[in-house]
């Protein structure tokens, strides 16, 4: 009881503090990068206006902007309609207070995705994990240009966190959060329903039936955001794919995009053929390598390394996501592993640093090791060195 009024406080708290400073503060955070795309669309939810309706978000956008419109390009938000409704009140603000609000609400998704994925660490070493986690470049990246993936990283932390302690609010809501950005969290989601079906426990059949629920619920709300949306927003989608920007995905850094520039044209279609080429040989490993069933903490890592080599659409800054890995290995693996964990967090960030987009290979190669490792170190398991001592 005591927590739960601690918790209360502190949301209270943020409630206030974080749209005081972002209204009151100043600041040069960008309003006109990434984010913009997420502004629009809540700025015309806000105005009654179909999030998916194109040419009516785009006239809004254009008179807020105040600029010329054949100045304006309106950025896609290529994400279901539930993630905008819960960042309506963005659209309440201005653009530039909107842009701070956002960039407090990614630091806090990360903070509180560090505090579960180190929940039972020594406080030393947990307090370290904070700052590390901050100055990770695809962390710098995904919050300089305002982007969407900390949702996804909440979401899984949480199920690593929930399904350890068999909290079935907390393993719904992780779930939920998945759905934000579903090219990242589809395979992620669907490994965990597979584990709560495989495990036919009282708390899987209980989480199952309260996702169902929920399910129906974000369908049904989603017709508030746009009451066509379950045919504008795959149109939507289909027209997005054939943008030129995205279908020759030029600032891509997944393997299937690599690979495809290395063998064919280096176009989106080719790169998602290969990605299903490499999603099917992944499946087979998993089959052979059965024991990352044995830890829903292995499992969940095992996925998202699996989705961050295989989904064709990705960029330097999705990678935010190996801090789960990260956090899992530092937790369970040994010395050796524990320093190759390291190695992985510093390669990425010196060789972007020197090679710009260039280093995008080292966040493939990164993703490589740390499978390796996750099951060098579940057939080899350690104490747990990070736990408190009595």
């Amino acid at each position: 009881m005591k927590r739960n009024v601690i918790f209360l406080i502190s949301f209270l708290f943020l409630a206030i503090l974080l749209p005081t400073i972002a209204l009151y503060v100043p600041n040069s955070l960008p309003a006109n990068s990434d984010f913009s795309a997420l502004y629009n669309t809540d700025l015309a939810l806000v105005h009654r206006i179909p999030i998916y309706d194109l040419p009516k978000v785009e006239a809004l956008a254009v008179q807020y902007a105040g600029i010329p419109a054949e100045k304006f390009f309106l950025a896609r938000f290529p994400y279901p309609p539930w993630y905008a409704l819960s960042t309506f009140y963005l659209g309440l603000m201005p653009a530039q207070a909107a842009a701070t609000l956002w960039f407090e609400l990614n630091l806090v998704m990360l903070f509180l995705s560090i505090w579960l994925l180190t929940g039972g660490w020594s406080g030393r070493l947990r307090l370290l994990a904070f700052p590390l986690a901050l100055f990770f470049f695809p962390v710098l990246g995904a919050l300089s240009v305002g982007q969407y993936d900390f949702p996804v990283l909440l979401g899984t932390s949480l199920l690593v966190y929930s399904l350890r302690k068999e909290n079935i609010v907390l393993t719904v809501l992780g779930v939920v959060l998945l759905t934000f950005k579903p090219h990242i969290g589809a395979l992620i989601l669907l490994s965990v329903l597979g584990w709560l079906i495989v495990s036919r426990s009282n708390f899987g059949r209980r989480v199952i039936g309260w996702l169902l629920l929920t399910g129906i619920a974000l369908f049904a709300m989603g017709f508030i955001a746009d009451p066509a949306w379950i045919v504008s927003y795959p149109k939507m989608l289909l027209g997005y794919q054939n943008e030129g920007n995205v279908s020759a995905c030029s600032e891509c850094a997944s393997l299937p995009v690599w690979l495809a520039r290395w063998f064919f044209d280096g176009s989106l279609m080719k790169a998602a053929w290969i990605a299903i080429a490499l999603l099917l040989v992944f499946i087979s490993m998993f089959y052979f390598a059965r024991s990352f069933l044995q830890s829903h903490e292995y499992l969940l890592s095992a996925v998202l390394l699996v989705t961050l080599l295989v989904s064709p659409y990705l960029y330097n800054y999705d990678f935010l996501l190996l801090l789960v890995p990260f956090a899992v290995l530092i937790r369970k693996g040994s010395w050796v592993h524990r320093i190759f964990v390291l190695l992985c967090y510093l390669v990425p960030t010196f060789a972007l640093l020197l090679y710009g987009r260039n280093g995008n290979i080292s966040l493939i190669v990164v993703c490589i090791v740390m499978l390796v490792l996750l099951y060098a170190s579940l057939k080899n398991p350690v104490i747990d060195f990070t736990r408190r001592t009595a």
